[in-house]
């Protein structure tokens, strides 16, 4: 559960939350790879101290909660200029008596693509009344986009309870809890890793956080200089970014080896004085006497990065600071060349309200002649040594106008409990607030948890519950600034010094970290901060041929160089072609690369432009263009010719089909085609056309042949962008009725005159033998 600290921080007012509207504009929309500010990517690794629940309903540890606030969305954020609440998962919210209706936005999911709706809302506030983080009477109800919250009691618009996150509902129990925010978590178990959510209707720049485990800063800053971290995550104390540290052999400090930022803290140095009945310091002239005497501008000197307070809300919360409250500092003097601080009125005071040193050894007593000592608890000099001194000085000056005082110390983690006791006159400690000044409350009202001065005053409780239940602005910063006076005046709790929120991140590497009361380590610095801008990239682009077929190959050839024209690796690149991205890559360590892509489908002859986008974390991107002739690829015609006659007579006809499609069979319509006829006594009616269509040319055959006679139709359909094919069928004719067909005469067949040879020859031969006898 949450506990009073500097890293969370509170909701306002419901009617200021109603006039608020979402002042995200600073933020620049995360663009896809075409995004050229380099500003998107790299990766934050963060220290933290201990180890980190995600889970919002058994987290305890600021850690924790910084990491859950940029993994879930709440109704409403802290705006980091202005201090006051802003929409955030609420598109918008109205109030009415004691209720408050949310309307959350349209565009809201969780992690695992579900939709946020009320039921969810409804389903974590429910949990968070359960462990007694918000109102006791809290009821939430509603459905769809619409929420309403309504108490009677006040104070659920203000301290935290309108940033606590929205957790998916029946999750977080007795398994993960699921939320919505802006980064996605990879790994719960430590290091926890969390991913940009791009869906996310406002990303963040980076693309990875992550948390790592740490005892100490010591131990932290070493890893940090050692280049193995990026951030400590917590608030350094006063003499730690000046610490020597070990690092393999090297001495180096935070403070000048790495980068340091300081805010306004939230966490105070109060003097308290006991008011309880019985103690002295419950008398007011003799309280007011000594409260006069401190001195934060001394204190001030005595610990560095720090700034004087003058109320329990520091002076740069205006919202809420009041600059009228009575100033405890002890009148300052130069005498003789050095500053003094002055007495007179402080032992004035005492002296008239009968506190009189009356035996003459130099230590007053009480009005009724009896002696007294106050008891000032503080922390040891072993935990600071600055504060203690500061709590000695107290004491000094307590001596001095003759009031006996003793110092003791006590250990910070013992302190709140010997507070709570009641047994101390006077302490001096440190006490955590919040930009809400819900937190005021624990402190000042007459039943706070935190009260441990004992003070009561009626209208000082009135004025905190007005301020708690008040409905508008106005009402609530009058009430506020009542509280504030009053209880300055009475001098019980005196914050004298407000410690500064000192960060250090690793020199150079990120920028835009957001500057606010406690520290960079908030919410928007999640959200804003990116890689610091190394330079800006210069791309060229050389294609290969610069003349290709639809569906060539073609090589593109990429160089990046930086504003000095060295070499850039690891640049990612896309390629473009026609508008279309036709590949990718990344740059090697010579700043080039070379990919090949398919040209893409045209129509016809056409110029168009290559453009090469190079972007890297770090650096402004750049586009580079060239340009290329694409001519359309040629088609494929399948032809395919039938006839709707095998044979045909001297008096039919052959219907000839001649049917054109392209290589997926679709009819290609306008294709000229043209026939052959072979064989004599046939005809064709046409013999060129176009086919229609649906993709077909059709002519007749005719034939008047005397002897049966096949024929033979070759066809061939060109069009432009497509290669020419051919086709082809056959037809029987059929000889005219009654023709004969010619026939040799019987002995002059060639047989018969084959016969008739040998015969004649055999007679020769036989007539010479007989001759020769």
């Amino acid at each position: 559960m949450k506990t009073w600290n500097v890293k969370r921080l509170g909701a306002a007012s419901v009617l200021l939350a109603a006039l608020l509207v979402l002042t995200m504009g600073n933020l620049p929309v995360r663009g896809a790879i075409d995004e050229m500010t380099g500003l998107y990517g790299g990766e934050l690794r963060v220290a933290v101290l201990g180890s980190i629940d995600l889970n919002p309903f058994t987290a305890t540890s600021d850690a924790s909660w910084n990491a859950i606030d940029i993994a879930y969305d709440s109704i409403a954020r802290i705006d980091p200029v202005s201090l006051t609440p802003t929409l955030w998962a609420a598109a918008g919210w109205s109030t009415s008596g004691t209720q408050l209706t949310v309307t959350l936005r349209s565009d809201l999911a969780f992690h695992d693509g579900t939709a946020v709706t009320a039921a969810d809302v409804i389903y974590s506030y429910t949990e968070y009344k359960a462990l007694g983080m918000v109102p006791a009477d809290l009821t939430v109800s509603g459905s769809g986009t619409q929420v309403t919250f309504d108490t009677a009691l006040g104070g659920l618009f203000f301290g935290e309870d309108l940033t606590l996150p929205i957790v998916k509902s029946g999750t977080g129990l007795t398994n993960a809890a699921v939320g919505s925010g802006p980064y996605v978590p990879v790994t719960t178990t430590m290091p926890v890793s969390l991913d940009a959510n791009v869906d996310h209707f406002q990303p963040p720049l980076l693309s990875t956080v992550s948390f790592h485990s740490y005892t100490d800063t010591p131990s932290a800053s070493a890893d940090m200089l050692r280049g193995n971290l990026d951030f400590i995550g917590w608030s350094l104390g006063v003499d730690e970014p000046s610490a020597i540290i070990d690092v393999d052999g090297t001495n180096m400090s935070l403070i000048n080896d790495a980068s340091l930022y300081k805010n306004p803290g939230l966490t105070h140095l109060v003097v308290g004085f006991n008011v309880a009945a019985g103690r002295a310091t419950g008398d007011e002239e003799l309280r007011l006497a000594l409260a006069k005497t401190l001195n934060p501008v001394l204190y001030e000197q005595i610990h560095p990065d720090t700034d004087r307070s003058r109320t329990l809300i520091i002076d740069e919360n205006q919202p809420w600071f009041n600059p009228n409250v009575e100033l405890y500092q002890v009148t300052i003097a130069i005498i003789a060349g050095r500053s003094s601080a002055l007495l007179t009125s402080s032992n004035q005071r005492l002296d008239s309200a009968g506190y009189l040193d009356t035996n003459g050894d130099g230590i007053r007593e009480m009005p009724d002649g009896s002696s007294f000592q106050l008891n000032i608890v503080g922390a040891p000099v072993g935990e600071s040594a600055r504060i203690f001194t500061i709590q000695d000085s107290i004491r000094d000056v307590f001596s001095r106008i003759g009031v006996n005082v003793n110092l003791e110390t006590v250990a910070s983690v013992d302190l709140p409990a010997r507070l709570a006791s009641g047994n101390f006159d006077v302490f001096v400690a440190q006490m955590d607030t919040t930009l809400d000044p819900a937190f005021l409350s624990a402190y000042y009202h007459s039943t706070g948890g935190l009260n441990y001065v004992g003070f009561s005053d009626a209208a000082v409780d009135s004025a905190l519950e007005a301020a708690d239940a008040a409905l508008d602005m106005v009402g609530r910063q009058e009430n506020i600034s009542a509280v504030q006076q009053a209880v300055m005046s009475e001098g019980v709790l005196i914050p004298v010094l407000h410690f500064d929120a000192i960060h250090s991140t690793v020199r150079g590497t990120f920028d835009d970290w957001t500057e606010m009361p406690g520290g960079i380590n908030n919410f928007w610095s999640y959200m804003t901060v990116h890689k610091a801008q190394v330079g800006s990239l210069d791309a060229r682009v050389s294609v290969v041929p610069v003349s290709a077929t639809s569906g060539g190959s073609v090589t593109a050839l990429v160089t990046t160089v930086d504003q000095l024209g060295a070499p850039v690796a690891d640049v990612s690149v896309r390629v473009l072609a026609g508008g279309s991205v036709v590949a990718s890559g990344t740059t090697g360590a010579a700043g080039t690369l070379s990919v090949s892509f398919s040209a893409p489908t045209v129509a016809g002859t056409t110029d168009m432009s290559v453009v090469a986008e190079a972007t890297k974390t770090g650096y402004v991107g750049d586009r580079a263009t060239t340009s290329m002739t694409v001519r359309p690829a040629l088609g494929t015609l399948v032809v395919t010719v039938a006839s709707d006659q095998v044979s045909i007579g001297p008096d039919d006809s052959a219907t000839i089909t001649v049917t054109v499609k392209d290589g997926a069979a679709v009819a290609v319509s306008g294709a000229a085609v043209s026939l052959q006829l072979s064989g004599r006594g046939g005809e064709l009616a046409a013999s060129k056309g176009t086919t229609g269509s649906g993709g077909t040319f059709t002519t007749t055959l005719t034939a008047d042949v005397g002897v049966r006679t096949l024929f033979r139709i070759d066809a061939t359909a060109s069009k432009a962008g497509f290669t020419d094919d051919s086709g082809s069928t056959s037809v029987l004719a059929e000889q005219r009725v009654g023709a004969v067909e010619p026939r040799a005469p019987p002995f002059f067949d060639i047989s018969a005159i084959i016969a008739g040879i040998v015969i004649l020859v055999i007679l020769v031969v036989w007539l010479g033998f007989f001759r020769k006898k």
